[in-house]
């Protein structure tokens, strides 16, 4: 047999394999493409979890943030209530002791008018 013959089977053979080879080659990328494609959605899903996640974490940040600033209001009037109660019971212990005071004076004025009596 010449050797053109030769190579010329040898390229046809390699021809059919490569031909056969071409269709699991085929299946295999497009097996690759699913399974790249599944893991995107995955990961998609996944990151909308994570998004769900932190708007919840934010919206209940939210309702702390707003619970702790009613409760501050409610402290500051709590606070100033009892400022205006302190600074009225001073006022009143002020003028109890204008009067016990000015009580002892009469009383005393009353004793050297009549110191028997």
């Amino acid at each position: 047999m010449d050797t053109w013959l030769i190579v010329l089977i040898v390229v046809v053979l390699a021809l059919i394999v490569l031909l056969a080879l071409l269709p699991a080659a085929r299946k295999r990328s497009k097996q690759r493409t699913q399974q790249r494609r599944v893991e995107a959605k995955a990961r998609a899903a996944q990151a909308e979890q994570h998004v769900e996640s932190a708007d919840e974490a934010l919206a209940q940040a939210e309702d702390r943030r707003t619970v702790a600033e009613r409760e501050r209001e409610e402290a500051q009037q709590h606070e100033a209530r009892a400022l205006k109660a302190e600074s009225e019971a001073e006022q009143l212990a002020a003028r109890a002791q204008d009067e016990q005071a000015a009580a002892e004076q009469q009383r005393e004025r009353s004793e050297r008018v009549d110191p028997h009596g």
